[in-house]
């Protein structure tokens, strides 16, 4: 009877030893201990951020725009104005939604130059180009598609009516509560005249 529970004694020992050397990994680590280092818990962060930096969005679709129109709109585009080289592929996917779409470049870079695809006319409109509202990284220095072929907005091109209405608008802090916009607008008309900006027939 002895013999048996100190043999069961032994292996109930020698089971909890091999379930302790199989907890334990590098440096004394157990597998959940290594899985939240910094470097093994941001491998899908990164990933994540590395897909959103090579994202762009473009705006101002006009309906019925299908995904490999574009696409190859779009590729050709970068080919004609030297951002890609000329065999080059840069767009490698694109989602369209009914007025604004999402492209996927090849890398970070290519988005970095696709963005001076932004005000390209396509389709009778003016497509908006930029990064997307995820995106963190730091600005990046471009031009409009105008600035850099030189070439005039055609006329009667539809521009995004948001962002002209955006570039139209003006804000005016630490006005009183007294102040309407009746008053605002005649101050401002006024002060413009003085300085000669008042363009107003």
């Amino acid at each position: 009877m002895d013999e048996r529970r100190r043999s069961r004694s032994r292996s109930r020992d020698r089971d909890d030893h091999d379930q302790q050397q199989a907890q334990m990994f590098v440096g004394g680590m157990t597998a959940q201990q290594i899985a939240s280092l910094p470097m093994f818990a941001t491998a899908g962060g990164q990933a994540a951020q590395e897909k959103i930096n090579r994202e762009l969005f473009i705006g101002n679709t006009p309906p019925g725009t299908s995904e490999m129109l574009l696409l190859q709109f779009l590729n050709g585009a970068m080919r004609r104005v030297n951002l890609c080289g000329p065999h080059e592929t840069p767009i490698l996917n694109c989602r369209v939604n009914t007025k604004f779409a999402f492209i996927e470049l090849l890398n970070a870079e290519m988005a970095n130059r696709a963005l001076n695809l932004n005000g390209i006319p396509f389709l009778g409109a003016v497509l908006k180009v930029s990064r997307p509202s995820k995106y963190a990284g730091p600005p990046i220095p471009t031009k409009t598609w105008q600035e850099l072929t030189g070439q005039a907005l055609p006329s009667g091109a539809m521009v995004d009516s948001e962002q002209e209405k955006i570039n139209r608008e003006l804000f005016v802090g630490n006005t009183t509560p007294e102040m309407t916009e009746r008053m605002l607008t005649e101050f401002l008309g006024n002060a413009m005249e003085q300085v000669g900006l008042n363009i107003m027939p």
